[in-house]
């Protein structure tokens, strides 16, 4: 978990960790400063390459680009998407597969709020994304 910033996470939420043979679909807390989830010796054997660690109001994220050797490290927040607007916002509900509905502390919906922008050629592109518990 050399990647990962206890400090950025939201204090308690749910994980999506992808490793090369496993989705690692978990809730979490942090406690004392460390991380606390059911299979966390995933994390010990294989770093993931892409991880979302998220509650309703916030998601820090870690995606390690093998090909370009970097990794993009982001912190999105409701905070940020109250001063955006509205129309540059769409929100939309995604339902979990019922394997992982299974799981105590996963819900059967997550939010996905999708940041959009104009290019410099008035194009709307989306900009970016926060997942979101709800």
């Amino acid at each position: 978990m050399q990647n990962i910033l206890i400090d950025r996470l939201p204090q308690k939420g749910l994980v999506m960790a992808y490793f090369k043979e496993k989705l690692l679909f978990s809730p979490y807390e942090v406690e004392g400063g460390e991380l606390k989830l059911p299979e966390k010796e995933l994390f010990e054997k294989e770093e993931p390459y892409e991880c979302h660690f998220f509650d309703d109001k916030k998601e820090y994220r870690v995606i390690k680009r093998s090909a370009r050797k970097d990794v993009i490290e982001r912190t999105l927040t409701s905070e940020e998407e109250e001063s955006m607007p509205p129309e540059l916002l769409f929100s939309e509900e995604v339902l979990v597969k019922p394997e992982y509905t299974e799981i105590p502390g996963i819900p059967e919906k997550l939010r996905v709020i999708n940041r959009y922008q104009y290019s410099e050629n008035d194009i709307l592109v989306l900009k970016d994304y926060r997942m979101a518990v709800v």
